[in-house]
This record gives C-alpha cells, sequence and structure tokens, in this order.
C-alpha cells in the first residue's frame, strides 16, 4: 500500500504517527541513560569507572543487535524483529524499579540489546518518503520529535523527583511503553531490492564517511555529558536531583529549539551547519572546564544542546543524499552500529579519565578530538561537495 509515499495527506498523517512513537520510545529510553549512571553512582556506590563501564556496556549490547543481527535481516524478518524488540524493551524498563548491584547489569545489558533495533529502523521509516524536500522535512520532523522527548521527559522526571525516588521515575515511564507497543504494529519499512543490499559496501561511500565523521564531532561530548554531565553538578556544585533533570532539559531544550529551525527552513548547504555545530562544541567544552556555578554551568550545558540539535539532522540528510531508497536501511543500520560502538568507547575512556584526571580536566581534553574531526570533516566536504546541495 503506497497511499503514504503518493498522498501529501497520507504522508502528514504517517510523520504526526512516526512522531509520536519516536517521542514515546525516546523518552524512555532517555530515562534509562540518564537515570542509570546516577543510581550507579549514589545508590549503589559505583566508582566513576564502573559507572562508564555500564554505561558502555548498555552502548555495546545496543551495537550488536544493531550491527550484527538487524542489519542482517530482510525487510519482513527486520519488522517482526523490531516489534518483538519494542514489547521486551518496554516490559523491562519498569523492571528497573527492583534493580540492584548485581541485577542493574542484566537488565542494562537486556535493554540495551533490544533497543538496538528499533532506533535504526525508524531512521530507515523516516526517511523513505519519495519527495525529496519532503523526505528530507520528515527526517527533520523526526529528529524534532526526539529532541521533544528529551525534553519533556526530564522535565516530567524533575516534577516527579521532588516527590519519589529516582528508581521510581521507571514506574510513571509505563504508559510511554504502553502508546510504543501499541504503535510499533503501525511502522512502516522499506521495500529492499536483497541483490542491490548484497553489493553495497557503505563504508566505501563519502557521503557515509562524512555523516559518520560529523556525528562523531558531536557523539564524543554528548556521551561525556548524558554520563558525567549530572555527576558534575552534583560533586562540582551540590546540585539536586531535580535540578539535574532540569539541566538536561535546558541542553534538550535548545537542542530542540535548533532542530525546530530546521524543521521550518531545511539546511541546503549542510557545510555551514557542520561549521557552525562543531564550533559551537569546542567552545562549550573549553567553557565547561572554566565554570564557577551551578547557574554558569546549566547556561553552558544549555548552549552545548545548539550543537547537539544541528548535528543529527545533517548526518541524516547527508546519508539520504548519499543512497538510493533501497540502500538506505542498510546504510542507516551500520550508521547507527557505529554511533553505538562510539558510545560503548566514550562512557569507559570518560569514566576512566574522570578517576584519573578530574570531572573538569576531562571535559577539556575531550576537545582536542572535536578539534581533529573538525579537519577530517572539511577534507570530506572537499572529496564530495554534490552533498552540501
Amino acid at each position: 500500500m503506497k497511499f503514504w509515499n503518493n498522498r501529501r495527506d497520507g504522508i502528514i498523517l504517517y510523520i504526526i504517527l512516526l512522531m509520536t512513537f519516536t517521542f514515546s520510545v525516546r523518552a524512555s529510553n532517555n530515562l534509562i541513560l540518564t537515570t542509570i549512571p546516577l543510581i550507579s553512582k549514589y545508590y549503589l556506590n559505583f566508582n566513576e569507572i564502573e559507572v562508564g563501564i555500564l554505561a558502555a556496556t548498555a552502548m555495546g549490547s545496543t551495537a550488536i543487535m544493531s550491527g550484527f543481527i538487524n542489519s542482517r535481516f530482510d525487510m519482513h524478518k527486520r519488522r517482526k524483529l523490531f516489534i518483538s524488540s519494542v514489547v521486551i524493551y518496554s516490559i523491562l524498563e519498569p523492571v528497573f524499579y527492583f534493580s540492584n548491584v548485581y541485577s542493574i547489569w542484566i537488565l542494562v545489558i537486556l535493554s540495551g540489546f533490544f533497543f538496538g533495533s528499533v532506533m535504526p529502523n525508524i531512521m530507515s521509516s523516516a526517511g523513505t518518503i519519495k519527495d525529496k524536500k519532503l523526505r528530507e522535512r520528515a527526517l527533520t520532523l523526526y529528529t524534532l520529535s526526539l529532541s521533544a522527548s528529551l525534553v519533556i521527559g526530564p522535565l516530567i522526571e524533575s516534577y516527579i523527583l521532588l516527590y519519589f525516588d529516582l528508581n521510581q521515575l521507571f514506574i510513571f515511564f509505563i504508559p510511554f511503553g504502553i502508546i510504543a507497543i501499541i504503535l510499533s504494529f503501525k511502522i512502516r519499512f522499506p521495500e529492499e531490492n536483497n541483490k542491490t543490499q548484497k553489493k553495497i559496501n557503505v563504508f566505501k561511500n563519502n557521503g557515509f564517511k562524512l555523516s559518520v565523521f560529523n556525528n562523531i564531532s558531536y557523539d564524543l561530548p554528548f556521551a561525556l555529558i548524558l554520563t558525567f554531565g549530572g555527576i558534575f553538578a552534583r560533586t562540582e556544585f551540590n546540585a539536586q536531583y531535580s535540578f539535574v533533570e532540569l539541566l538536561l532539559s535546558g541542553f534538550f531544550g535548545l537542542s530542540f529549539l535548533s532542530r525546530f529551525f530546521l524543521s521550518y527552513r531545511p539546511a541546503k548547504k549542510l557545510y555551514i551547519t557542520t561549521m557552525a555545530s562543531v564550533s559551537i562544541t569546542i567552545v562549550g567544552l573549553i567553557m565547561v572546564y572554566f565554570s564557577d556555578s551551578l547557574i554558569t554551568y546549566f547556561i553552558i550545558i544549555s548552549f552545548l544542546g545548539i550543537p547537539h540539535g544541528l548535528t543529527f539532522p545533517t548526518s541524516l540528510t547527508a546519508l539520504s543524499r548519499s543512497f538510493k531508497e533501497d540502500e538506505i536501511s542498510v546504510a542507516n543500520t551500520y550508521f547507527f552500529a557505529l554511533m553505538m560502538f562510539l558510545a560503548v568507547l566514550v562512557p569507559s575512556l570518560s569514566g576512566v579519565m574522570v578517576y584519573s584526571v578530574g570531572l573538569r580536566n576531562t571535559f577539556l581534553l575531550f576537545a582536542i578530538p572535536v578539534i581533529i574531526l573538525f579537519i577530517f570533516i572539511l577534507y570530506q566536504y572537499k572529496k564530495m561537495p554534490e552533498v552540501n546541495n
């Protein structure tokens, strides 16, 4: 049935459905990613290295599902895997309420694993609309719904934490899981040519390389902020748990505004958006080192939400301009898997760095690889100017 691809009103309805699903599942996932470091550090008495390894374990299991299992299935098997994963993931999340020093590792591994088949398939579903302008706008609206969930979710968490404990948050997010399960049956999957899928080598595609370098330039500091941003606020400025969640709302709030702007005026010249994003990231990381109050830190972290908002939709747009429709699902899967493998490395590395040189120095040192990536990105844009138009 091609209604959603051929009729504008059908496309609009499907985008709304896709945005609602994305909002629900990403709000639930963000709860795990942002709350588990706090629970492990302050409730279970993990040290910084253990906190980093725990966060890396979640990302690692996600990468295994995305890169080695989801990517090998055809459209029909991938759809069944997708629906099953949404159901299992939504059931697992409330169980975190009962987690202890041992069970938290099992829950993190399992939830991360099943989440690995969710996001790459949503990315592919958002990118298969025939019309180029509508497709790129749909991709931006998809990323906009991601940002909206990351703003509203922490706001809800912040309010709940005024009256309840960290581990009780998971019970309140059960409705999001129910919505995700219901809508998962309506998610469309792109048609694939299996012969084409076998021949394609995404790693040789310059557009793929550009998207990867571009996204890594922000995934490095983002993983650091996600794992240790709240701990920084608690350790350096004695922030309350409710304020820590509010801090993330500020970060994701500016991310949301950035993506909202791109949904209204999609980027034509990706080069300009990328340069602005990377520059802000470098300056922001350096400014964290010099932050001297909780309010200053809040402003800086919020400021770093701008490149978070710009980078992902820019990367997805570059991917969509570099692959055909029957190739994009494979490209998105490997792209997502690479980002997840990076997310395994960064929390582990940052945990060791925080343990060795402290929180402030870690933020400062993370600016160095971003500067190096900036040079790689410039080189890739010169190699393929067509992706910039």
